[in-house]
Parts: structure tokens; sequence; C-alpha cells
């Protein structure tokens, strides 16, 4: 297998220096440049042409963000890492809307478990990369018409790499009035999830915030689950939060909301499985489907990466694949109790 070609784009000569470390023990990665502000990185993907760059949210002369643009032009994938700070969030979840496909946060230090934990997921994400198709959201999305019925059914959603983006386009097709409560995981840590729920809230007219521990289930709001915890519903259909282990390496998890939502919604229970990749939320959606809810899947050619729906599908837990531009529209007809049919 070629090797993929890295441009790392940081102004932390400590950052620059632990990436490349990183990089250059993995037989099938090499590092083919290093930048130190958003203005060298914008240059030496133009002449390297890499296939991937690492590229620091903040920093002088040029930040990522505004490097992004050309970066992509190149023909490069992007990563971008970002420090735990609500300015980079906000400027992360932004270049995630202008086409980076992912994210990992900086370790404060190299010898906290989240440097080993950022060295994984790092090295994880670049060679996920290979896989990943565009992450430009469509122009076009089929805007869902207002429900005319209440219901008393829950859509359940799972999301991973993508998924910001996706969850946006979705968002921009959700009705006014829509009539059930929403309830997302989408893989991320402490310090995301609040600001992705906030540009959700903006997106367009379903409400969203991030979750609180013991949040009851209101028609018409939307729920994120806060990064670095698990979410699940209990019998009386309030949200807890929980720190229970990993699971899938990931923190939240799909797979404790769905089996939640199989356990005390039953045929109330809609699970909604996005781009994503790895097989969180495969288990929980045949768990809903055997407890009589319904699940859709993102369809391959809208997926950035089609990991998690197809694995979810891959063992029987989907009912039907749509488009992501269709995904609003068959979400509401699901809901009404019509057959929502894929294009």
């Amino acid at each position: 297998m070629k090797k993929q070609r890295i441009l790392i784009v940081d102004d932390s000569p400590f950052v620059r220096r632990m990436i490349s470390d990183w990089i250059k023990d993995q037989p099938d990665m090499e590092v083919v440049g290093v930048g130190k502000n958003g203005e060298e990185g914008a240059r030496l993907a133009q002449e390297l042409r890499p296939d991937l760059v690492t590229l620091d949210v903040e920093m002088p002369v040029m930040t990522g963000l505004e490097a992004l643009p050309e970066i992509i032009g190149s023909g490069a994938k992007v990563l971008m890492v970002s420090s735990v700070t609500q300015a980079g969030a906000t400027a992360t979840l932004e270049a995630l809307d202008h086409g980076a496909f992912d994210f990992v946060t900086k370790p404060n230090n190299a010898t906290s478990l989240r440097f080993v934990e950022c060295r994984e997921e790092t090295l994880e994400k670049i060679r996920a990369s290979r896989y990943i198709r565009s992450s430009v959201r469509p122009t076009t999305v089929i805007s869902a018409p207002r429900p005319k019925t209440k219901t008393d059914r829950v859509v359940l959603i799972a999301s991973s790499t993508g998924g910001p983006s996706t969850l946006r386009t979705l968002w921009e097709g959700l009705p006014k009035g829509f009539p059930a409560p929403i309830v997302i995981v989408q893989h991320m840590p402490v310090g995301f999830t609040a600001s992705l729920a906030k540009r959700l809230d903006a997106a367009g007219t379903v409400p969203c915030r991030e979750a609180v521990n013991g949040d009851p289930l209101v028609p018409g709001q939307a729920y994120v689950a806060p990064g670095g915890c698990h979410l699940v519903l209990d019998s009386k259909l309030h949200l807890q939060t929980n720190d229970d282990e990993k699971i899938h390496g990931v923190k939240p998890a799909a797979d404790f909301l769905f089996e939640s939502g199989a356990k005390f919604l039953g045929s109330r229970a809609l699970g909604v499985v996005l781009t994503g990749m790895g097989r969180d939320g495969a288990a929980g959606a045949l768990a809903i489907k055997k407890a009589g809810g319904s699940v859709i899947g993102e369809a391959e050619c809208s997926c950035v990466i089609y990991g998690m729906p197809k694995a979810a599908k891959e063992i029987g837990a989907v009912d039907a694949e749509f488009k992501l531009e269709e995904m609003a529209s068959a979400i509401v007809a699901n809901l009404s109790g019509r057959v929502a049919r894929a294009s």
C-alpha cells in the first residue's frame, strides 16, 4: 500500500514534533513537510500536494480556518488539531462545515493519559481518511413538510466522522413544529458538544441544546449528549448521564442510548444512523428493531465515511437507507406512519 503523505501545520514546536514522531513510527505514513502558520501551510499544500494535512486551528499570521479553503483546493484532506477552549471548539466546528473531515484535541503534556489517547486517535483518523469521501454538504436539501399529527415517538441519532456538518444539513430540512423529541450522540470530547448544540440551534427551526442529567423529553426539542459522558433514557423517559467505561473507544456511545431506547420506548423508538467510522450504534439499532421500533441509515453515497451505517445494515438492523438530502423527509414520514422510499 502506498504511504500516506502528511503535511503538519502548527505554530507549536512541541505539537509539530509530537505529530511528526507519531507518523515517523508508522510504516504506512510519511511526513513530507511542516509549516508554522496557515500561510506556510497553504503554500506547502500547493507545492507538496500531500494526501492529508493536520491543521492547527489557532495560529499567528494566518489561522487554520483562513488557510482551509486553499489547502482543500490542493486536493488534501484536512484533520483539524484543536485546543480544548470555547474559541477552539467554535472555530473547529466551522472548519468541519467548510470541508475538514474531522478533528483531534491537543494533549496538555507528553505524560498524560490524553497523550496516549491522542496518538491513537490521530493515527486512526489519518488511516481512515483513505476511505473518506468529500465532506462538502449537499447544495439542495429536501425540506420535510410540517407534520399534521402528533406522535409519542422519539428520534435517536448516532453520528461520528462527518457528523457535525451532516447534522447541520439535516437540521436545515427539519420542519417547524417537529413533533418528537430528538436525542443525538455525536462522538465528541468535552467542550465541543455545547458548541455543536448551539450551531444546530441556529441552523434550523428545531431548538437544540446540550443535554443535562435529568432532562425530561419534550416534543420538538433536541438534545446533544455531552462530551465525556454516556447518555441514556430511564423508565420515566428522562435523560440520564453516566460515567461508564468507553465502548468502541468512545464516550458518549450511541449503543448505550439506542439500547435504553429499545428498553423503554420499544416500538416508539426511531433510530437514525448517520456517517461515521466504526461500529457504534449497530448493536443498539438491532435492539431497537427487535423491540418493534424502526431504524433508518444514511446511504453510502452521501456518507463522509460509510462505517456505522454499514455495520448496522450488515447485521440486519436497518429498515431503509436514505441520502442525506432526503433524511429529514424520511424521518418525518416515518413519524407520520408513512413508508418513506429512498430515491
